[in-house]
């Protein structure tokens, strides 16, 4: 401009004000310094933009947005926006001086930390207990190369998409520098920019952000802060805030209607039946629902007054019939299962449990469950929560069980729900070829459209498969079990032949059993009994034929019934069978047992299923085979019979195929036979099937297996480990989607190994991580560690649905509809959740939809 202007420039106004500042003779304030927000707003841009040189990609998990304080200067309410030039670099020394002799921390110097000058333990504990005051609304200057600090920066993005917040990051608008936080304040033994005068790097700053959160130092420094904050948040965030009071009485048929949900909630929770043969008031035979509701109408005013009215016919609509029960039990359903899928939705990564059931009305339907875990990191004022959550869905009828028909459905299902393909991690079913198979199975059906959702097999139907071909696969077998089953069947026939067995058994607690098709384990108390009172037994069966209360038919009846039985117990092939099975049924209900423990993971059934091989290789040997005939002939010795093996015979009608055994041709010595033709073939069928049944397992093992002992991950080798976190990141990767970076996870676990406590279980180290809120520190692990958890170990747990499924059809009716049946099942399955519905919620919902019956 020409000189003749009227208006001086912005830099000659600046210049102005400077210069004027300087000579007053008392002290600017330091508010004069800070850039001001009148407005006592702010927000938070979480656009990300990456830039060049940004090479990594952060999540943000479980972040939250705080409001930043509102700054006004003593002295004008004008905004002061300062704006850092090389014209103001010499004016750092006044501003260090001012903070030095300051008498008290004012709040204006909580989001510049190059105003933080020899922080002794009070400042220290006033920055601390206030937190990091992040700069987001601000003209950030640029350098000589056009380059300037941005907002992006305070956010990392991982490589599955997720953003997680960089809250130790800080920027100072007096230094025009970036700081770290935590290491600003407990400052270790480094020269490193961003802990000591900060950095104005900015063209490298992406990545000595991402070193810099990686190093020791950062990390030990970054507890020290969360320690002290926590212990400072202690002393002076407790507060004993009074309960809120109950709200007062609401509208009479708000209280009529909350009191109707409670009944069938309880009757549902309970797999009590609704409506009997009447659905009229005060009749008997009207079922459970206005049974209790005229009890309660006794006691309770409201349900007293509501009947008068409805006696009385001053009302019409009562809301008591049997269309009212169904629209109130899809109402609590709808209620669970949306709390079920907030829960999935939060956790992001799940696995689905498939089973299949017949229904009453010979219709296949398919149950799903899905298994997720819920991580949330601690607050000052909540504790760290780790939950391994396994939730009923629905029943859904399949009309063909091809698998890829039920795949379709499923798939259907999830989309309607709202469910994610791509975040299924785990996907578990029993050993049907309709649902494993490799070919044409659900499981392969699902892994084509997300390779990360892995197959693993349920231990416990693979157990009973064990069982099953070993017993199943033989005549001499098939024989055996059913003597077993015979002897059971003469004695149940009848409550006199019962009563003289536990006559004969004595103070003896065990009793046969009968045998379970599903549960081949829980063979063991039907052959237990009889291993161990085999004497007493035959003398019951003796006492039973000889009792003189019975004549004629039933007299002849009973000898021919308990001959056969007893002739079955008088063979020595019978006594070996006895003591082959019961020991291996006995090893296979210990195994048993121990994987239906809660927090059993995948390393644990593996080295379970190895005891369990090991054991069966050992009992298949000379020494195995010598001790069963031992101990049989003690038992032919208690009966009295030879010990002696039938004979072979000469002639075969069919042909039985051979495990690889000796030779084909006929085996004349009987004890041989015994041997070669059932002996070697059960013990080699049992071993073949565990090694086929837990293949998949052991390899799922082997990928997640450095995350079951972090503690001892020192042992390892880093080429070994950062190997098997590459491994990891590849099963975790689909497209250009991956779930962790494998670099990454290795530095996190070599680090985490340092901290967590000797054997520590994945779900104890996902515990610690968010009780001590590190998860900024450790992502990748932290993602880790959800996935694996989330994997499914058994599907045992579908049983529970089952059970209750065949209670609500048989108490209540086969002829229900299937949405009555559903919302039932939803309802006493996850009855726990069923109760933490708030019922005045519930009854506006109710209200909302019915308001055209009556008002509200």
């Amino acid at each position: 401009m020409s000189d003749g202007r009227k208006h001086l420039s912005g830099a000659a106004k600046r210049k102005r004000e400077l210069k004027a500042a300087y000579s007053s003779k008392s002290k600017r304030a330091l508010m004069d310094f800070i850039t001001v927000d009148t407005t006592g707003e702010s927000s938070v841009d979480t656009e990300m933009c990456v830039g060049a040189g940004c090479e990594e990609v952060t999540v943000l998990l479980n972040s939250q947005t705080t409001d930043e304080p509102t700054v006004t200067a003593s002295t004008s309410q004008t905004e002061v926006k300062m704006h850092i030039s090389e014209d103001y670099k010499s004016d750092v020394t006044m501003v260090d001086e001012l903070v030095m002799t300051a008498t008290e921390y004012s709040s204006s110097i909580l989001d510049d930390p190059g105003l933080w000058v020899d922080v002794n333990s009070d400042m220290r504990d006033f920055l601390v207990l206030n937190g990091p005051q992040q700069v987001k609304i601000f003209s950030f200057p640029k350098d000589s190369v056009k380059r300037s600090f941005h907002r992006m920066y305070y956010w990392r993005e991982l490589p599955n998409g997720d953003k997680l917040e960089r809250p130790w990051l800080m920027y100072s608008k007096t230094q025009n520098a970036a700081f770290c936080f935590c290491c600003k304040l407990f400052q270790p033994n480094t020269l490193f920019a961003l802990c000591s005068n900060g950095t104005k790097d900015w063209r490298n700053l992406a990545r000595n952000l991402s070193s810099h959160e990686k190093t020791p130092y950062h990390q030990k420094a970054f507890c020290s802060w969360k320690e002290l904050e926590a212990r400072l948040k202690l002393k002076v965030n407790i507060d004993d805030k009074d309960q809120e009071k109950m709200a007062s009485e609401t509208h009479h048929w708000q209280n009529v209607m909350k009191r109707l949900i409670g009944i069938v909630k309880l009757l549902a929770a309970q797999n009590l039946s609704l409506y009997g043969t009447s659905d009229q008031l005060f009749v008997p035979d009207n079922g459970n629902f206005l049974k209790i509701v005229e009890l309660m109408g006794e006691f309770d005013s409201v349900l007293k007054e509501h009947l008068r009215r409805v006696t009385t016919k001053e009302i019409h609509s009562h809301y008591l019939g049997k269309t009212t029960q169904n629209e109130i039990i899809q109402l609590l359903a709808t209620e669970v299962k949306q709390k079920i899928l907030t829960l999935l939705k939060s956790a992001k990564y799940y696995s689905i449990i498939l089973d299949c059931t017949v229904g009453n009305s010979h219709v296949e339907q398919m149950i799903l469950m899905v298994r997720f875990v819920t991580a949330i990191e601690a607050t000052a004022n909540v504790a760290a929560v780790v939950n391994i959550r396994e939730h009923f869905l629905e029943f859904i009828d399949v009309d063909d069980t091809k698998g890829c028909s039920m795949a379709n459905v499923l798939l259907k299902r999830l989309e309607e729900m709202g469910i994610a393909i791509v975040d299924m991690r785990g996907q578990s079913y029993d050993n049907g070829a309709n649902m494993k198979g490799k070919n044409s199975g659900v499981q392969t059906w699902l892994q084509e459209l997300s390779p990360c959702a892995f197959f693993v097999p349920c231990s416990s139907h693979s157990l009973n498969i064990v069982v099953t071909d070993a017993a199943s696969n033989f005549s001499e077998a098939v024989e055996f079990f059913n003597s077993v089953k015979s002897i059971y069947g003469f004695f149940s026939v009848s409550a006199r032949r019962w009563e003289v067995l536990k006559q004969y058994l004595g103070t003896f607690n065990l009793t046969p059993k009968s045998l379970s098709s599903a549960r081949w384990e829980s063979s063991l108390e039907a052959i237990k009994v009889i291993r161990h009172r085999i004497g007493e037994v035959y003398d019951a069966i003796n006492a039973v034929m000889e009792d003189g209360a019975l004549t004629k038919a039933a007299h002849s009846k009973t000898q021919v019934e308990g001959e056969r039985v007893a002739g079955n117990i008088c063979s020595f092939k019978f006594l070996c069978c006895l003591v082959l099975w019961h020991d291996i049924l006995l090893e296979i209900n210990v195994v048993n047992e121990k994987l239906q423990e809660v927090n059993l993971d995948i390393i644990g059934v593996v080295k379970q299923l190895d005891k369990t091989k090991l054991y069966l290789q050992c009992y298949w040997s000379d020494e195995g085979f010598e001790n069963i005939l031992k101990s049989a002939q003690k038992l032919a010795e208690e009966l009295d019979i030879d010990v002696d093996f039938p004979p072979v015979q000469e002639l075969r009608s069919r042909h039985i195929t051979d495990f690889h055994f000796e030779g084909r041709d006929l085996i004349r010595d009987p004890k041989q036979y015994f041997r070669v033709k059932f002996f070697n073939q059960v013990l080699a069928c049992a071993i073949q099937s565990v090694e086929e049944c837990f293949l998949q397992l052991k390899e799922h093992s082997n990928i997640f297996g450095m995350l079951y002992d972090i503690k001892c991950l020192n042992e390892i080798t880093p080429e070994d480990l950062r190997q098997q976190c590459g491994a990891l990141e590849k099963v975790l990767t689909h497209g250009k989607l991956r779930d962790i970076d494998g670099n990454d996870l290795h530095d996190e676990l070599k680090a985490l190994s340092k901290y967590v406590p000797v054997g520590s279980t994945p779900k104890d180290v996902l515990e610690y991580i968010c009780a001590k809120r590190i998860v900024t520190l450790f992502p990748n692990t932290f993602i880790a560690l959800r996935i694996l958890l989330t994997l499914p170990i058994t599907v045992a747990s579908r049983g529970h649905c089952l059970s209750k499924l065949k209670l609500i059809k048989t108490h209540l009716y086969s002829t229900m509809m299937q949405d009555r049946i559903e919302g039932l099942a939803i309802v006493a399955i996850e009855h726990e959740l069923a109760e933490i519905i708030d019922l005045k919620e519930a009854v506006h919902i109710f209200a909302t939809k019915k308001a055209q019956r009556s008002p509200f």
